[in-house]
């Protein structure tokens, strides 16, 4: 999951890439100039980079994540196996 470069996750060394919401040339123009800003900070920029590289978004990683959930899932009450 990108976490957007706001200002906010940026101080909080959260953000890793940079997105928008709306399908518009504005909202796109939006994130590209943001993108600039932050690349003009070149610390700021490098450890943007590396929180982004070290996302893992192998197959395995989505696959350990959806086990996770229908594991948890299973146990709710009403659910998984002994259901009626």
């Amino acid at each position: 999951t990108v976490v957007d470069a706001t200002e906010e996750a940026l101080q909080a060394d959260r953000a890793t890439g940079f997105s928008f919401d709306l399908a518009t040339s504005a909202a796109l123009d939006a994130a590209i100039q943001r993108a600039i800003s932050v690349h003009a900070q070149p610390e700021r920029w490098q450890r943007l980079m590396l929180r982004g590289m070290a996302q893992d978004f192998s197959w395995d990683g989505a696959a350990r994540k959806y086990v996770a959930l229908y594991e948890e899932l299973a146990r709710l009450p009403g659910r998984g196996a002994g259901r009626g």
